[in-house]
């Protein structure tokens, strides 16, 4: 079971489960199968949620996540547009939990797009979470660990710094062609039309439904 949290909603959301040790709670109290859900959005303004998902995986209650960005609130906006780097600093945390268990963690995207169009938006989204999850696989995990313990705070956020500014989208770009999918997924997608056909497809249906 994997329970979500949210500080503000109207009505019921607010009464049940207001922030993630709400959510920790409950799930120490439900039993081990019971673990909480991070939805980037929900969460108040400034909150580390790189640590929460670090003291989460600690406590071995880390179970899935709710991908996407906030600017104000719970925009639900492309993951990784307004803070990449807290997009980064979250799979380093993710990377470092891969090498030392078999957590299972459950990833999904939870946007709502507006503006854009949709499922370009989702690719983006994708896209984003491949080259985050890439650039925190270059992380020097020893260098990391003798900065932590010699208390040498500014090289350890140097080293971080250094893989962040790596530019993994040529090497992402190759792994998706080894995989067989396109180098460039929403180039790929525009020209296959695909979009133009179904809201095609789907304006003639409703004309007819309505006739």
């Amino acid at each position: 079971m994997l329970l979500e949290y949210k500080p503000y909603e109207p009505a019921f959301y607010h009464t049940d489960l207001a922030d993630w040790g709400a959510a920790l709670t409950v799930c120490r109290r439900l039993g081990e199968r019971a673990e909480v859900l991070v939805d980037l959005g929900h969460h108040a303004k400034e909150v580390n949620i790189e640590y929460v998902v670090a003291l989460l995986l600690d406590e071995g209650r880390l179970g899935g996540f709710h991908f996407n960005n906030r600017k104000y609130g719970d925009d639900d906006l492309i993951v990784g547009s307004v803070n990449p780097f807290e997009l980064f600093l979250i799979y380093v945390e993710l990377v470092e939990a891969e090498e030392r268990s078999d957590t299972r963690i459950d990833y999904m995207i939870d946007q709502t797009h507006n503006i854009e169009p949709k499922i370009e938006a989702m690719i983006l989204s994708v896209m984003n979470l491949q080259e985050a999850y890439a650039k925190a696989l270059l992380v020097d995990r020893a260098a990391l660990a003798e900065a932590r313990h010699s208390g040498d705070v500014l090289g350890a956020h140097r080293l971080l710094l250094d893989a962040y500014a790596t530019d993994v989208r040529p090497l992402c770009a190759r792994v998706r062609e080894d995989l067989g999918a396109a180098d460039d997924p929403i180039a790929a997608f525009e020209e296959s039309g695909y979009a133009e056909k179904v809201a095609q497809e789907r304006g003639e249906g409703a004309g007819a439904g309505w006739s």
